[in-house]
């Protein structure tokens, strides 16, 4: 079973409470990529679980993954579940300071402060200063959590902006009042009000062990490097499973309007040998490490067109990271093309065109190749027929010539990309996100739209008109 399946059924095991399962089923997907959002609603099953150790770890390497990629709300998001473990494991200090953390980051604050903000609340002995009297009179007059907008996400928002998570803010606040409040009770000098996290947390590779044959409906059993087990005896199996020798490598991407960024994860890459080639639909990395070991080429079959001549590579330990030029601005779909025969037929032509005249050729980590393919490469006949200004679509008029987009384009075809945008973003979400979309679009008369339930499940969501407009009641 794909490892996207698994991780859907597991999230959908999170959302209906069976923890077991959930775990099992994350676990496994996780084996394939530290998807940051798998790893939060492993955090949470673990805590359900009372597993409050693993719950942890797993906060920790969330956060690590989502700052890796870039995704600000599972940075909160881990930090908040930093927080819960904390709380559970009865280290109230440190699970105070990262609700704060959180809270921070929802306001704005980069992810790394220059100063650690726990310096404001520690004293020269280690120990926690914050009352519960601060956390309630910081709820009460944050401006923050007084704001209008709080809870709603307007249309422009979700196009184009940041969502205001006022919601994650005073889940975090409410958090904070039970930590301290919890924290009065305790001895000046408890340990518990001692502060030993820090901003970054502490990083970890988890171990994920397969299940053993037959046993696909119990509990995957998951460790970590740092991980105690709470049985005496060991498990029979404490040692990560052997890799298949069909395991892939692990990709991660993030894209703005004119670069896609893929990091290919593969740990050892001599970038002295490393060949790079870049193509207007393809990228070749030759030769890079696999994770069973095996050391041979790796190919990309692009989305989109990418201009060769301005993109670019760089090498580390652990991945090699490719900086891709985008032909024409815009936002890609996915990564990759579904691979066809076709395809890969002509992509092995285009490389022996050009393959030969860069082999034995040294280059750069930082450099780009300078040889230019001698023929134009396209993935398939249809990108063949399209100018250069055309980008892929699927819209049922075909492809747009996007240097006459301000004159050609209608009102109607903006209309029909706006909904397949919502359509597309409905069927995408959770059962709880689905009703949570449903009831905010609803009651607000269209003018937010909110996929957290939590938030909205007990409140009326009122109508928020863009600004400039006045909201009427129709007789």
């Amino acid at each position: 079973m794909a490892h996207i399946t698994l991780a859907q059924q597991g999230l959908a095991a999170v959302e209906a409470r069976r923890w077991d399962e959930a775990v099992a089923k994350l676990s496994q997907a996780l084996q394939s990529s530290y998807n940051p959002a798998w790893l939060v609603a492993r955090s949470k099953a673990f805590v359900s679980l009372k597993r409050f150790a693993e719950a942890l770890d797993d906060a920790d390497v969330a956060w690590h993954s989502a700052y890796e990629r870039n995704k600000r709300p599972f940075l909160i998001e881990a930090h908040y579940r930093r927080a819960v473990a904390y709380y559970r494991m009865g280290q109230y200090a440190n699970a105070d300071c990262c609700c704060i953390y959180a809270m921070r980051l929802v306001k704005g604050s980069p992810a790394l402060e220059q100063d650690d903000p726990k310096a404001k609340w520690t004293d020269e002995n280690g120990f926690w200063t914050a009352t519960m009297k601060d956390a309630v009179d910081e709820a009460k007059a944050d401006e923050f959590n007084r704001g209008r907008e709080a809870g709603r996400v307007s249309h422009a928002i979700l196009m184009d902006g940041p969502r205001p998570q006022i919601a994650e803010w005073r889940l975090a606040s409410t958090l904070r009042m039970h930590i301290l409040r919890a924290m009065e009770t305790l001895p000046a000098d408890d340990e518990a009000r001692k502060v030993t996290v820090s901003l970054k947390p502490e990083h970890k590779e988890l171990v994920n062990t397969a299940p053993a044959a037959g046993a696909e409906t119990e509990e995957t059993t998951t460790a970590t490097a740092t991980a105690t087990q709470a049985n005496d005896d060991p498990p029979a199996a404490t040692k990560a499973s052997p890799v298949p020798t069909d395991a892939q490598l692990r990709l991660q991407e993030f894209q703005s309007g004119t670069t896609m960024v893929v990091s290919v994860f593969s740990k050892g890459v001599d970038k002295e040998k490393l060949q790079v080639e870049f193509l207007p639909f393809a990228v070749h990395l030759d030769p890079v490490i696999w994770p069973n070991g095996e050391e041979k080429k790796f190919s990309l079959l692009l989305w989109g067109e990418i201009d060769p001549s301005a993109s670019k590579y760089s090498v580390t330990p652990n991945k090699v990271e490719l900086k891709l030029a985008k032909k024409t601005a815009g936002k890609w779909p996915q990564l990759q093309k579904a691979e066809d025969e076709d395809a890969a037929k002509e992509d092995a032509l285009q490389s022996s065109i050009v393959g030969d005249k860069g082999k034995g050729k040294e280059v750069d980590s930082t450099s780009t190749p300078s040889a230019e393919p001698k023929a134009p490469f396209s993935p398939s006949k249809a990108s063949t027929s399209t100018s250069a200004s055309s980008y892929p679509s699927s819209s049922r008029s075909g492809p747009k010539d996007w240097d006459k987009i301000a004159t050609d384009e209608d009102e109607d075809e903006d209309e029909r990309d706006i909904n397949l945008f919502f359509k597309r973003l409905y069927r995408n979400a959770n059962p709880a996100q689905q009703r949570a979309m449903t009831k905010s679009f609803m009651e607000s008369n269209g003018t937010s739209l909110s996929t957290d339930w939590e938030s909205v499940k007990a409140r009326m969501v009122e109508t928020v008109p863009p600004e400039g407009v006045e909201a009427k009641k129709w007789e």
